[in-house]
This record gives C-alpha cells, structure tokens and sequence, in this order.
C-alpha cells in the first residue's frame, strides 16, 4: 500500500489515552511547544466536547477533529468525512513524529502546514533542515503530543510504537509510516510517496529531479579500477551489503571492503580487521565539530591516526545517509571528491 492509501486506515472503538505520557522528557529540555494547555487541560476539554457529541449537541456542525482521546461513533465518523472530504484532501496540520519525516516533510510542504517536528531536527549535527525545523515547536515522538494539534495528518517512523500508532489511527487521525529505504530507488519511491501524501506531488517530483541532477554530475570512470573503502561507525560498526550506505559507496565509485567479510548490513568489525583490509580510503561516520563521545572513541583510537598515513581518512556526517532523501546525492558528491583527490597521490 502506498503512503497516500495509508492516510485513509483509521480504527474504530473507544480508547481513553494518557494524556500526560511523555513530559518528563520536554521538562528535562525546558521547552514548550504543545498549544492550548497541558496535555491534561487538552483531553479534559476535548471529554467535554465529546460527551456533547455524544448526546447529539455537536451533530450538524462542521467536522471537528479531536486533539486527545476517545473513539466514539459520532466523533470518530465526524473524523472519517473531514479526511475524506476534498476540502481537506491536501493535509494543512501536519505533525511528525520521526526525524526523517521531519526533513521530507520541511522540503515539501508548504510553510505553516508542518505544526511540530521531532526536537531531532533542530540539531544541526544531526540534521539537514535544522534552520527551518528551529522555527517550529519541537515534540519527542509521543502520540498524544501529535493529537495536540488536532493533526489532518501524522508522520511516524519505521520504529515507531506499534501501540501509538494504532492509537493515533483509533482516534480518527491518518498516519503515514515513513520507511528506511536502502537503496537509491527506495529513497525516490519515499520521497514521491511523501509528498502524494501532502497533495504536493510536483514538488515531490522536483525534489527526485533535483537529487538526480547532482547525482548525474558525479561521473565516474568505468576504465579505472575502483578505489577500495571501508566505513567505520561509532561503537565500531560497518555497513556491508545491502544497504544504502553500501550503494552510496557504489555510486561514488568506491568498493566497499566490509562486503568481502561476509557481515551483514551493520556490524561491529574490531580495529585491527580494518587495519588489514587494505583500504584506500577510510571513512568516519561522524561530523568533524560532534563532541567526544564514548560511542565516537573507536573513531578517535590512535590507531586512526597510523592509518592515516597510508590511507586516505573521510569523515562524513551521518546525517548525509542516515535518512533516505535528497541528501544522499552531497554524500556521493563528497566521497567521489574523495576518490578523486586519493587518485591524484597515487
């Protein structure tokens, strides 16, 4: 099923959510951003606007879309005409709850359409759209914060939980699960997914165009023997086949090393493989100015630095390929750069 027919699942019954789940974690970062009161005020006042449709005060008046709880009839069929109708056919109160929907969702929408992203996105380390995300009230995943804004529209990751999910669908919100693509097809596929989701479908169709162009100025030459590379991720961990980050490599020309030690997709590989592998380039997943970190100390072992002097090192940010987007197209950009430049020494 595509992004845009899932928009449409919905669940009926009645379900009463707890409301004041997840702010622990906003306290902890002092931020505010969910509108009209505390999470509780909210469902208070929504059980007040429910209890009147129920006893048939709210029927004849327009759709109204519940920021927390319940699963009545009445309201939950009041929910099911709003999304069907072709006045709200185009989502106008996104929220998304995922990293990676955030940015697709900031690059395809209009302004003002995405009502809160993920506090993920602000992060310029972390991030590609951190300015524009910056600018929005920042939530931490939790269902009843997305309910808070009465969403036309709620964007969840591929690890999202099962259980908020089905909530979000019970009250008569749509959801779109947004995926991990890992390969080149799979991020075009998500990115006009997406953007059919927010009726944008032109810009989903620039944006893949867009990411094609830059792809397409990275020529490589086929007569060449390719460059051999291996990927070092903090905790010590690779990427091998099958994965995005491996057809990125591909992309750029390089041959990835960590497909020759029959791993799987992401594992730990010790320091002293990596020595042996005979690598002409190494590539740190990690943005030069991140902090040090315990998971980063793999990537800052003195043995680094040896191989420094016959390999050539990267760091690349993990930004660049951690989602499935645009973005994909500067990490191929950088690598051939890479390639080339270690070309030039030899």
């Amino acid at each position: 099923m595509s992004l845009a027919g899932k928009r449409s699942q919905t669940a009926h019954g009645s379900f009463f959510l707890p409301c004041a789940a997840g702010e622990g974690d906003r306290a902890k970062r002092g931020g505010g951003g969910r509108p009209g009161g505390s999470p509780n005020e909210t469902c208070a006042r929504w059980m007040t606007q429910s209890t009147r449709a129920k006893g048939g005060e709210n029927r004849g008046r327009g759709p109204f879309h519940p920021p927390c709880g319940g699963g009545w009839g009445a309201l939950l069929l009041a929910a099911l005409v709003a999304i069907a109708s072709p006045a709200f056919a185009k989502p106008q109160r996104v929220v998304s709850l995922n990293l990676c929907a955030d940015e697709l969702a900031l690059r395809l929408a209009d302004p003002g359409v995405v009502k809160s992203v993920t506090w993920l996105s602000q992060d310029p380390l972390s991030a590609n759209m951190a300015a524009e995300a910056a600018a929005l009230p920042a939530n931490d995943g939790h269902a009843e914060e997305a309910l808070a804004y009465r969403p036309d529209l709620v964007l969840v990751g591929p690890f999202a939980d099962p259980a908020s999910i089905a909530l979000l669908r019970q009250v008569g919100a749509p959801v779109v699960e947004v995926g991990a693509p890992q390969t080149f097809d799979g991020v075009r596929r998500q990115i006009r997914d997406l953007a059919a989701a927010l009726g944008e479908t032109q810009r989903g169709e620039a944006l893949v165009a867009a990411m094609e162009a830059r792809l397409a100025g990275v020529v490589i030459d086929p007569s060449r023997p390719r460059l051999k590379a291996v990927v070092l991720r903090p905790n010590g961990f690779t990427v091998g086949p099958g994965s995005l980050v491996d057809e990125i490599l591909a992309r750029a020309g390089l041959d990835n090393l960590a497909a020759r030690l029959a791993i799987a997709a992401d594992e730990q590989v010790p320091l002293e493989i990596v020595a042996l592998l005979g690598a002409d380039i190494l590539i740190l997943d990690r943005d030069e100015n991140s902090a040090p970190s315990l998971a980063d100390a793999a990537l800052d072992h003195p043995a680094i630095a040896a191989l420094a002097q016959r390999m050539t090192i990267v760091s690349l940010p993990a930004r660049l390929w951690t989602c499935g987007g645009p973005e994909i197209a500067e990490a191929v950009e950088r690598l051939a750069a890479a390639a080339r430049a270690r070309e030039a020494t030899q």
